[in-house]
């Protein structure tokens, strides 16, 4: 499962991050127009792909993994409570992988 909650982070972020660094225009009705603030998240969601990179290449022990992916949950989980505009797709994508890093780690603790 952790092998997997990496998959899904580099399988989301790598699209997401190369559309917002190379400005496409689609990225502008779901994220906002390029600004400072688009531009810290942008290095958040770059932080957390080249994290589950490193950690998919090394033999890390299970609690790294398990750190990003309980902070990934609690951002993403903040983030269902501040968005307004719930039709925009972030707003469900954060759902469903804060679940899936949710089951990862379930899975991983429970003996």
């Amino acid at each position: 499962m952790i092998t997997a909650s990496h998959l899904l982070n580099l399988l989301v972020l790598l699209p997401v991050c190369a559309g917002l660094l190379f400005r496409a225009e689609k990225m502008v009705a779901v994220f906002g127009p390029d600004t400072t603030a688009r531009q810290i998240l942008l290095s958040m969601y770059l932080t957390i792909l080249v994290i589950s990179g490193l950690l998919l290449l090394l033999s890390a022990p299970a609690a790294i993994s398990l750190t990003l992916f309980g902070f990934q949950i609690i951002y993403k989980m903040l983030s269902l409570i501040l968005i307004k505009d719930r039709r925009v797709p972030v707003y469900w994508f954060n759902g469903a992988i804060a679940l899936f890093h949710a089951a990862t780690i379930w899975v991983t603790l429970t003996p």
